[in-house]
């Protein structure tokens, strides 16, 4: 029965711990082109069409960032 308790308890110890290691608490950082085409895209949100179509068809980070800014910053999603 100790071998049982011990078992256990070294069990839920690994679980914890691995969870643990799935989050992270550092901020994430956003490159130049994710910031700029968030805030084209939320100027197109806000009624204003903003986009760098060169950066959008060529640079992933700036369409994306373009894409987050225009859900982020769209007042019917909200």
């Amino acid at each position: 029965m100790p071998n049982l308790k011990r078992i256990i308890t070294v069990s839920l110890a690994t679980a914890s711990l691995l969870f643990t290691a799935c989050t992270s608490s550092a901020p994430v950082v956003q490159s130049p082109s994710f910031k700029a085409g968030s805030q084209d895209g939320c100027a197109t949100a806000s009624g204003t069409y903003t986009k760098n179509s060169d950066s959008f068809s060529n640079d992933k980070e700036y369409q994306n960032g373009w894409y987050a800014g225009r859900k982020n910053c769209n007042p019917q999603s909200k």
